[in-house]
């Protein structure tokens, strides 16, 4: 008999040694892409023939939340309760986020503004730009990058914070009910969540992957990881299997972008996680250089504000190669730092946290508590939060819209658009 994931995972005694070349290979991809948007504006992907680069693109972030997706949902297994898998996730994602934040606003900023530094630090776009380690992403800070090809961006690669942020609040909540445990319940929520994303879609606009990617796409994406990481012990360990869906999952977004249908990325989705899933638990060897930590993230977060500050100095070599040449290094090194002198001291914490559990821990199932109601309330107003500051999904502006089409309320001249987030 053909061997499953889930043995496969066995076999290796949990640990994917393809999940790190997975993890540096689609950092990398994205930082190669911001080269040339950063380099030549980011109506450049218009210019590009129809395929294959613009379908492969398409493909990065989803399999990335994909990745998420499947890894997530084996800690949430493991560690069992919510209090120690928010701790976690926490632990994970905050300390590189702050750093970067911290950093543009506080040492980029000041460097490189336009403004004067009183005007700078008084402008409101500067606290705004802070709110980005809460969920509130902004990009820009006063007078940055002004007559760069992508003006005014500092860090778009922030614009994913909103959705993981969104993916790890959906987790918990399915923890507190016992849901994430049930095959059946998890086909449900994924299935009902498709059901709204493409209704949004069609209600508010088509954003087709490869021309504008709806964070909603992503977050379905990172729930077909949950399931298939509970359906791995049914879903075959193959190779071939694998490389058929890759080549099919392609071919489903290269129609979705020729013809505007955005189920055909929905389709695609389950297909490219078991690409993730094969690639992840295939034995390689060890990376060199990148084994000795995990720098996809700090790759991630740091390289757009070095690479547009590469752009802000050298305006007469702004090429792609150019671009991607001086920044990589840079961006090794702060990627480097970050994990050994910030992310990993950070993470060992948890040790201790996972050694002792706490005196009170809150139940994932059981009875309904007012301390277990309470936990849930806060956090599905700060998933609201998370939404509408970050405009992840229509909020204010698709209301007003659904209201207007029934009659109910009348636009005004300085209303936002209803708008996805991209």
């Amino acid at each position: 008999m053909r061997q499953s994931i889930g043995e496969r995972l066995t076999e290796l005694k949990g640990i994917g040694p393809g999940f790190d070349h997975l993890r540096i290979g689609l950092a990398l991809s994205i930082l190669t892409w911001h080269s040339f948007s950063i380099s030549y504006g980011q109506g450049y992907a218009a210019s590009l023939p129809v395929f294959p680069v613009p379908v492969l693109l398409a493909a990065l972030l989803p399999m990335f939340f994909g990745l998420s997706g499947f890894l997530v949902m084996s800690s949430a297994l493991r560690t069992g309760e919510v209090k120690t898998f928010i701790t976690l996730r926490v632990l994970r994602i905050v300390p590189a986020l702050f750093t970067e934040v911290l950093l543009s606003a506080l040492v980029l900023g000041p460097l490189l503004t336009s403004l004067p530094l009183g005007a700078y630090f008084r402008d409101p776009m500067f606290l705004e730009y802070l709110g980005s380690m809460i969920g509130r992403v902004r990009f820009s800070l006063p007078g940055l990058f002004l007559d760069n090809p992508a003006p005014e961006l500092v860090n778009f690669a922030l614009w994913t914070v909103g959705p993981e942020i969104l993916c790890y609040v959906l987790m918990a909540l399915l923890m507190l009910s016992g849901a994430h445990r049930s095959l059946k319940a998890m086909l449900w929520v994924a299935g009902l969540y498709a059901l709204v994303a493409l209704t949004a879609g069609v209600l508010f606009g088509n954003h087709v992957v490869g021309e504008v990617l709806p964070s909603k796409l992503l977050i379905y994406c990172f729930l077909i990881g949950n399931i298939l990481y509970l359906l791995r012990d049914r879903v075959p360990f193959s190779h071939v299997v694998a490389a058929v869906a890759f080549v099919v999952a392609l071919g489903l977004i290269f129609a979705a972008q020729q013809t505007s249908t955005e189920i055909y990325t929905y389709i695609a989705g389950p297909l490219l996680i078991y690409v993730v899933a094969v690639v992840g638990l295939t034995r390689l060897p060890p990376l060199p250089f990148f084994h000795r930590g995990d720098y996809s993230y700090g790759l991630y977060i740091f390289g757009f504000p070095v690479q547009q500050a590469i752009a802000h100095f050298l305006p007469s070599h702004r090429e792609w190669y150019v671009n991607l040449a001086l920044a990589l290094p840079i961006v090794l090194l702060f990627a480097v730092a970050s994990w050994h002198y910030i992310e990993k001291p950070v993470l060992s914490l948890r040790k201790k946290i996972l050694a002792k559990p706490p005196a009170d821990p809150l139940p994932a199932r059981g009875r309904f508590t007012a301390r277990k109601a309470a936990v849930v309330l806060a956090l599905v107003l700060y998933g609201l939060f998370v939404i509408d500051a970050s405009s992840v999904l229509p909020t204010r502006s698709g209301a007003k819209m659904m209201l207007y089409g029934f009659g109910l309320y009348q636009y005004k001249p300085n209303d936002e658009l209803p708008h996805v987030f991209f």
